[in-house]
């Protein structure tokens, strides 16, 4: 572990009940924050992979934010996993996709696969 990760601090990580619940909370809170990016990794030890999105609560830590990890944990990763796309027009629907092919009709936020388990986590 290195200086800098010694004093980096640690996310507060919240698991979340589902990955709707995730994808609806990421979404949401990306229109808020102008962007947002989900991150996935592996456990090695559990074989499981993570998939989660990190925020910021304002006003602490010298008021630079709380870093906070909202995340699911997935037994495999599903296919087509570059972007998530949503719509809740009518009825929320949500899916792992390829590309950003219906601009219109849906709202896309990529997926980014870390290399290694980030050192806030």
């Amino acid at each position: 572990m290195s200086k800098e990760s010694e004093n980096f601090p640690k996310a507060i990580r919240m698991k979340l009940a589902s990955t709707n619940d995730l994808v609806r909370m990421a979404f949401f809170s990306a229109a808020r924050n102008n962007g947002l990016n989900f991150l996935y990794f592996s456990d090695k030890e559990k074989k499981n992979w993570y998939l989660g999105f990190l925020t910021g609560v304002a006003g602490y830590y010298d008021l630079r934010g709380i870093p906070m990890f909202f995340y699911v944990e997935l037994k495999a990763l599903p296919v087509n996993t570059n972007f998530i796309k949503y719509q809740a027009k009518e009825k929320e629907k949500w899916d792992f996709v390829e590309a950003t092919t219906e601009s219109t009709l849906w709202i896309y936020l990529p997926i980014i696969q870390m290399a290694e388990t980030p050192m806030f986590f």
